[in-house]
């Protein structure tokens, strides 16, 4: 049975667009190879035919040591394979856009690319240590039947240990997946809350990780988060912990990270607390931010932060007389 892909709606949380979504594209491809490509010739004005050399085969692929993939390029939104570059391939089957188009059989497979962003990385020449070569084997490897318990201890350790190409990749496809989530210890969710709050650099793989701890409901987690969001300046994941907040605690969010304002003295730790305050959305939020300096650009941030008429209605343009 094919690993399917979830929608992370339990709490509520509304997720960003990611910038990679190489995940989906290894979930929903008929054939995942790593391939380079060798030729490419117009069909006609609308289809060329590039065929790629089957570097390695990670599933699907039916044994051919190349493939060839229908592009449209007309289509500006279309990927489409690279020259001479050895990349990972997340295929969809075109047998029946291959017929109608008149194409000989013996020239087959024939594929087509998947539209998701980053399903057509670079990958390095050592295969076996390619981090993306990697994650593209783990998720076959599930596919093909492998237990439920060594895929999730996998996709942990990739999450938590893995090269930032794969990580953020790892954590969503946890966050995404209650199944495997549900066959992590303890231990794993301690470790899986430590990085999301210590992690300052890669904020894309913070939010991954701090939505991930968060959909599972943790205890503590949106303390933890609270902690740690002082040093992060991304306006973004202020965000994102905040929706969290409300999502976990409903209205008790606010007081919460009121709380946690009273401990921050610097200003430049308070803006990302007032930010996660007007995310809340909450209206002990929007009866404290009303009762601040609307003179401090971080309070005027939150007001715009929260949905309430009210709060927009405060920071709005005064209209000139």
């Amino acid at each position: 049975m094919r690993l399917p892909t979830i929608a992370c709606a339990a709490i509520g949380l509304s997720l960003p667009v990611a910038a990679q979504d190489l995940r989906h594209g290894l979930v929903t491809a008929d054939a995942v190879v790593v391939g380079r490509q060798v030729t490419k010739t117009p069909h006609d004005d609308d289809v060329t035919l590039h065929v790629v050399q089957v570097v390695l085969d990670v599933r699907g692929s039916r044994g051919a040591t190349a493939v060839t993939v229908l592009d449209w390029p007309k289509l500006a939104l279309h990927q489409r394979p690279t020259p001479r570059q050895s990349r990972l391939y997340c295929l969809q089957d075109a047998s029946g856009n291959a017929a109608r188009l008149g194409l000989p059989a013996d020239k087959g497979p024939y594929f087509k690319m998947v539209g998701f962003a980053g399903s057509n990385p670079l990958v390095g020449a050592d295969l076996d240590a390619d981090p993306v070569v990697r994650f593209a084997r783990l998720l076959a490897a599930s596919d093909a039947g492998t237990p439920p318990n060594d895929t999730a201890r996998n996709l942990y350790a990739m999450a938590v240990e893995g090269e930032p190409v794969v990580r953020a990749e790892a954590a969503r496809l946890l966050l995404e997946r209650p199944d495997l989530r549900q066959k992590l210890d303890g231990l794993h969710w301690s470790r899986l809350i430590g990085r999301a709050v210590g992690e300052t650099d890669d904020i894309a793989y913070k939010s991954a990780l701090a939505e991930l701890c968060a959909e599972q409901r943790l205890d503590g987690v949106f303390d933890a988060l609270l902690v740690g969001l002082g040093e992060v300046k991304d306006a973004g994941y202020a965000a994102t912990v905040g929706r969290i907040g409300k999502s976990l605690h409903g209205e008790d969010a606010a007081a919460k990270v009121l709380a946690r304002l009273q401990q921050t003295a610097q200003a430049e730790r308070r803006a990302p607390l007032l930010l996660a305050l007007g995310a809340t959305n909450t209206a002990g939020a929007l009866d404290a931010l009303l009762r601040m300096d609307r003179k401090d650009p971080a309070v005027v941030a939150a007001l715009k932060a929260h949905r309430d008429p009210k709060a927009q209605e405060a920071v709005a343009p005064k209209p000139t007389k």
